[in-house]
């Protein structure tokens, strides 16, 4: 009889040592900190690139959980991975340790990573860009642009060629003409590439014999949207900035037009174009919307451009006029008119009315 309670009581207390862990105390948000090992696409990044970045925790079923992560995808503030969750009995002890992958938009996202008190000890992400027709390496095949303003349909030339005025709309289908003769005539480009990976950079040709430029510029696509994000991270723009503070003369422009500040606290910063798939290749195109958030900081550099334009005299540019052959074309007689010209343009480019493009047409590269 004994023998027997004391088997019992042995089962009831190996029973009570190997009960499930409670994992209810791991629920909750976790923050990045100095200390937290991030890894995305098998590249250790910068902390400073996911300073802001967080996850949250919450229990479904059992062990089944739903991971949210929080500025860590480029292009998408959250996204929600259904994950599996272990940990030890308490959370004093070291952390619980969840993965989980997930298709987000046009792309796959596996995470896996290890919580700690409050904050997340590691996280490894990888992805794959899944958007059709993106992924590869591709050849410039064409560029164009538009331009239109409605104050600016006809530009006026004649104070420089008399009675000679031009329609904008020519003088665009100019410009693309003279686009795309040059790159008919540079056989070189069918020998070089530009190449969107699979999990989500930007690399080219150029850069195959520097690996320390490989893998640092992001891009991301919203199929639904039509965009094709371009994402500089923080810690990209902080070595180009620094690399400006070595250059007195585009350090001090920069000062001279009051944009010093655009250097002084960079922050990740993602640059959304349009793009199109097509048989052929992939169109990416730049718009107004993309300076249209900047005219306002670009007011003061632009009236500092304006008089400083409208301050030029005829010594002031006859070098530039003899260098390009300009000096029969552009005379002191008619500098004001020019000027009067070119500042107009400039105020037709910043004034919020213009609408304009520029598109890039990519063919597959057959090297």
């Amino acid at each position: 009889m004994k023998k027997i309670l004391f088997m019992a009581a042995s089962a009831l207390l190996i029973l009570s040592c190997t009960k499930d862990p409670d994992l209810t105390v791991y629920e909750g948000s976790y923050k990045v900190d100095n200390n937290t090992v991030i890894t995305v696409n098998n590249h250790s990044v910068n902390f400073g690139d996911y300073e802001n970045a967080s996850i949250t925790i919450t229990l479904t079923d059992g062990d089944n959980c739903e991971v949210v992560l929080t500025n860590f995808i480029n292009g998408q503030s959250e996204v929600k991975v259904p994950a599996t969750i272990s940990g030890s009995a308490t959370k004093a002890a070291a952390g619980a340790s969840f993965s989980g992958s997930v298709s987000a938009g046009d792309r796959t996202v596996n995470v896996e990573g290890i919580t700690a008190d409050g904050t997340i000890a590691s996280i490894n992400i990888s992805e794959e860009i899944t958007a059709e027709g993106v992924v590869g390496r591709w050849t410039l095949g064409s560029a164009a642009i538009t331009f239109s303003h409605p104050d600016l349909e006809i530009i006026d030339l004649s104070p420089i060629i008399p009675d000679f005025t031009l329609p904008m709309a020519t003088v665009v289908e100019m410009i693309n003409g003279l686009i795309a003769q040059s790159i008919a005539d540079d056989s070189s480009l069918a020998q070089s590439y530009i190449e969107f990976t699979a999990d989500g950079y930007i690399n080219g040709m150029d850069i195959q014999d520097a690996p320390e430029l490989q893998n640092i510029l992001c891009y991301y696509v919203n199929s639904d949207e039509g965009i094709f994000g371009i994402y500089l991270r923080k810690s990209l723009l902080e070595q180009l900035f620094a690399q400006i503070d070595q250059l007195p003369e585009l350090s001090g422009m920069l000062e001279m037009f009051g944009l010093s500040t655009l250097i002084e606290n960079p922050q990740n910063v993602s640059i959304p174009l349009s793009y199109s798939v097509s048989d052929g290749g992939l169109s990416l195109t730049a718009d107004q919307s993309l300076a249209d958030p900047y005219l306002a900081m670009l007011a003061e550099p632009v009236a500092i451009i304006k008089s400083l334009i409208s301050d030029l005299e005829y010594d002031d540019v006859i070098e530039f006029l003899y260098m390009y052959d300009l000096q029969t074309l552009i005379t002191s007689e008619n500098l004001p008119a020019v000027k009067d010209l070119i500042i107009s343009l400039i105020e037709a480019l910043t004034d919020g009315q213009a609408k304009y493009s520029a598109t890039i047409g990519l063919i597959p590269y057959a090297g």
